[in-house]
């Protein structure tokens, strides 16, 4: 074989290298291209029964039951997801429990991280058919809610007085939300008290210690349920305690915000 020209080895050299940039920038996903969004989902919701995301042909249960926050959720930028919940009713075919879509939504594009309230709207006179659920993002990225923050939010029906320790008491009219700062004790302690608004009068929902490591955040959701959560009552303490009355409650969860590269 007659030797390769200096020229020709450097144009061939130069095609690799051109072929090789050209390959990793197409394995490479633009800086702007949508990114896994991680979610944490809460139905407020009358109705028990366990819901699952619909990933392809498979359901993947995400909560099990009504005013119960999810465990972080990990979604693809696939566009719409469609949400079921287990029906409490039997098929009249089947004779099974099946799960029924209840909502479909399309998460913000540029949302990496959010907690997701889904509640139900009622059926209006023009309709019998309930139109689609009201949804809710709460965005938990580290630039909207940073780690050692208290996130409160009411979704309830009526004032909400908070205090923690290291800060002023503040009331919440439903509907808004307040991130605070508290300063933990040695041992990562916290006191939170909630009360409700009932007329004249205060009543104290949570009196508790919480702990918030360093680096970890809570969330607290105040919420509302018509039925008093009667879906959390075995029917031995409905047949001895009776229904329980309406009211307010206090969710919370904790968790460490995720650093997005």
């Amino acid at each position: 074989m007659p030797p390769r020209s200096p020229l020709l080895a450097f144009a061939v050299a130069v095609a690799l290298g051109l072929t090789a940039l050209v390959s990793a920038r197409a394995q490479t996903p633009p800086a702007d291209a949508p990114q896994p969004a991680t979610l944490r989902f809460l139905f407020l919701d009358e109705k028990p029964g366990a819901y699952s995301l619909k990933s392809g042909d498979a359901l993947r249960k995400i909560s099990s039951a009504p005013y119960a926050i999810s465990t972080p959720i990990t979604v693809q930028p696939k566009g719409r997801l469609d949400i079921y919940q287990l029906s409490s009713v039997p098929d009249p075919v089947t004779g099974k429990n099946e799960p029924v879509k209840i909502a479909s939504l399309t998460p913000p594009g540029r949302l990496t991280s959010a907690l997701v309230v889904v509640t139900p709207r009622p059926p209006t006179p023009e309709s019998p058919v309930p139109p689609p659920p009201e949804i809710t993002y709460f965005d938990t990225s580290i630039d909207a809610f940073p780690a050692g923050g208290i996130r409160v939010i009411n979704l309830g029906r009526a004032p909400l007085g908070t205090k923690f320790d290291h800060i002023e008491p503040f009331l919440l009219q439903p509907g808004e939300t307040r991130i605070v700062t508290p300063v933990p004790d040695a041992k990562n302690r916290i006191v939170v008290k909630i009360a409700v608004s009932e007329g004249d009068t205060w009543k104290l929902l949570s009196n508790k210690i919480a702990f918030l490591k360093p680096g970890q955040r809570m969330t607290g959701v105040f919420v509302y349920s018509p039925s008093g959560l009667l879906h959390t009552y075995t029917s031995e303490e409905l047949a001895e305690f009776g229904r329980p009355n309406p009211g307010h409650f206090w969710l919370t969860y904790t968790d460490t915000p995720l650093v997005t590269p």
